[in-house]
Formats: structure tokens, sequence, C-alpha cells
């Protein structure tokens, strides 16, 4: 399984809209994946966009950027899932970097 599997999985991953003539829309989340492991990563960032230096760079840089709330949101929910999948696939303990990193 790769990252965008990975993703896709939590229906996170970007889908852009096209329509004949109309491909000017902002891409948005497919929700293809499980709504529940979307729902819970979610909600995890309200604490780990705080707490997590690696999440909380990539939200504040986001949000420095203008982007809405959501969107910085939904990039922190997919670093998380990220960082879970690696914790899997290596069997080690995570371990919080130190600075502000993304």
């Amino acid at each position: 399984t790769n990252r965008k599997q990975i993703v896709a999985l939590g229906g996170l991953d970007p889908i852009e809209y096209r329509s004949g003539s109309s491909v000017h829309k902002k891409p948005r989340i497919s929700k293809r994946g499980s709504r529940e492991i979307r729902k819970c990563l979610y909600e995890a960032t309200l604490s780990a966009a705080r707490f997590n230096p690696a999440v909380k760079g990539i939200y504040h840089r986001l949000k420095e950027r203008g982007k809405p709330e959501k969107v910085a949101r939904i990039a922190a929910a997919r670093k998380l899932l990220l960082i879970a999948h690696a914790i899997y696939k290596s069997g080690e303990r995570y371990h919080a970097p130190t600075g502000e990193e993304g």
C-alpha cells in the first residue's frame, strides 16, 4: 500500500470536477473512503494542530496563507493518517519531531 492508497482509504484524496467546459471548480476531497476514519482524523486535528509539531507546522502554514479552517484541518488530518500508517508499517513507537516541521 502506498501513500495515495492510504489517503484514498480515508477519503481525503482530492478530486477535480469536470463536466463539459466546467473545469474551473475548486478540487474537493473525494469522501469515497471511510466516513468514520475521516471523522476521527478530523477530530484528532483539534488537538494535534496545537500539540504535535509535525501537524502544527502544516496547519499554521496553511492558515497563514489565508486558507480556510476546513482546508487546514483536512491537510492536518491527511498528515495524521500518513503518520499513523508509517507507525503501523515500521512497528516502532512514535516520537514527535522537536521543531515545527511539516
